[in-house]
């Protein structure tokens, strides 16, 4: 344990983001070490240990949580000792894997002289370790597809099938893995992306609080803010601070992250009359998908608070004829009949748009007005 502490203290002094240290000559060079960027930047003040199991390695092997002195996980680490074979040639990957908290790929080590090797055991060359860095940061790439077969050809020629199915070609390989040391990049990847990448998940979720979360939101790399948004769908009352961040994030200018935080929301969490509100207030600012998604969460919900009725009988003049219809129905379901939002309905039965005309119309019909 005493010696994990040290080289988690080593390993993020030395480490550089995004890039590393590598060296042809491991006489040189004790330890080799890349990664990418953190979640969060903490110091480390304490170590947590957790056996696990490995489908990759088929054994039991032991996960560590590296936590801050506030309890924040800050990242995870463990040893991956397994035999690499092909053309009945082994060779043994000794090698430490990092994850960020939200199962992120964090980076990777190799200590005491250890290096990678390609075909004749050739050490990879530092722009090949930059190479296998960048191959483990991409989650999407299609590495997982290929099949042992496929990893494990060395032709760049050949075409392999698997049982009767078209298999890729060596070329198509090749794109996705460091030339001349294809099953070890495989091997590594499906290491970064198989159970201890669910297992990270899984502990980081053990542990979660607010001011953990409310760190992620702000202060934490993009794809690792989306993750923390998708962990507090439904739960987002559970959280009081970061509540407040995902309403302010709705109103960001990245679509993708506006839309994410608004789709976190769920129509029970509207039971909350003050969060209700503050919803509605950012409303006028959403384009036409957000508010539409607005518009069937105030359907789901159980009630609407007066305030909220004021508000979008305000904005209804301003709104599309889809908004509108839906705003309409929402009054209609919920028995809104107050005289503010009658005179609302009045006024959109005199419409140009013969469709809210008669929708209106029928409103107020409904009600015997």
């Amino acid at each position: 344990m005493h010696r994990v502490l040290a080289l988690a203290s080593l390993i993020f002094i030395l480490l550089v983001t995004t890039s590393g240290v590598g060296s042809n000559s491991v006489s040189q060079f004790r330890n080799i070490k890349y990664q990418t960027q953190q979640t969060l930047d903490f110091p480390v003040a304490q170590i947590n240990d957790r056996v696990i199991y490995d489908g990759v390695e088929q054994k039991d092997v032991t996960l560590y949580q590296y936590v801050s002195e506030e309890g924040f996980p800050v990242f995870y680490s463990r040893n991956v000792h397994t035999g690499v074979c092909y053309d009945n040639q082994c060779k043994l990957l000794n090698i430490t894997l990092y994850w960020n908290p939200t199962g992120r790929y964090l980076g990777f080590e190799l200590v005491d002289n250890e290096f990678l090797s390609k075909e004749d055991h050739v050490p990879f060359t530092d722009a090949e370790y930059v190479r296998l860095n960048k191959l483990l940061s991409d989650p999407d790439l299609p590495l997982g597809a290929f099949t042992f077969n496929q990893i494990a050809a060395k032709s760049k020629a050949s075409l392999y099938k698997v049982d009767g199915v078209s298999g890729a070609t060596a070329k198509d390989v090749l794109e996705y893995v460091v030339q001349g040391s294809a099953y070890t990049t495989f091997t590594l990847y499906e290491l970064v992306y198989g159970d201890t990448k669910t297992e990270v998940e899984s502990w980081t979720n053990e542990v979660m609080n607010d001011a953990y979360l409310e760190n992620v939101l702000t202060k934490s790399p993009y794809q690792d803010q989306l993750w923390a948004i998708d962990l507090i769908h439904g739960r987002i009352l559970d959280y009081p601070r970061s509540k407040e961040i995902v309403l302010d994030l709705m109103g960001a200018p990245d679509y993708s992250l506006a839309e994410k935080c608004l789709n976190s929301v769920v129509p029970e969490d509207l039971t909350e009359i003050e969060f209700q509100n503050k919803l509605i207030d950012k409303f006028q600012f959403f384009d036409f998908g957000m508010k539409s998604r607005t518009v069937e969460l105030l359907k789901e919900t159980t009630q609407i608070s007066l305030d909220v009725v004021y508000k979008l009988n305000a904005f209804l003049p301003d709104l599309e004829v889809p908004i509108v219809s839906g705003v309409l129905d929402v009054f209609l379901e919920k028995g809104i009949d107050d005289p503010t939002t009658l005179q609302t309905i009045k006024e959109i039965a005199n419409s140009e748009n013969r469709y809210l005309a008669k929708k209106a119309g029928d409103y107020m019909d409904r009600l015997g007005n």
